[in-house]
């Protein structure tokens, strides 16, 4: 797990990624790796209006949510999967 959390970083926060849609993946993916789910939400919710009926993006924002605490946000990212 530490391998993939220092990848998912490196990319994350690599000058070329750091401001694009798989850039801000990678980092919500080290952040949910480290279980610091307020700072995954930072980027998922910077990325979400492209992936509003993407399945996994939805899975993925309803755990986060969920373990930040914002459940009405998790009730409705897991009503639309």
């Amino acid at each position: 797990m530490r391998i993939s959390q220092n990848f998912f970083q490196m990319v994350g926060a690599s000058p070329s990624e750091c401001d694009t849609i798989p850039g801000r993946q990678c980092m919500a993916s080290c952040f949910f790796i480290l279980k610091q789910f307020d700072d995954v939400l930072v980027y998922l919710k910077s990325i979400r209006p492209y992936f509003i009926n993407d399945d996994d993006f939805n899975w993925n924002y309803g755990i986060a949510c969920s373990a930040a605490g914002e459940y009405k946000e998790a009730e409705e990212a897991f009503q639309s999967i």
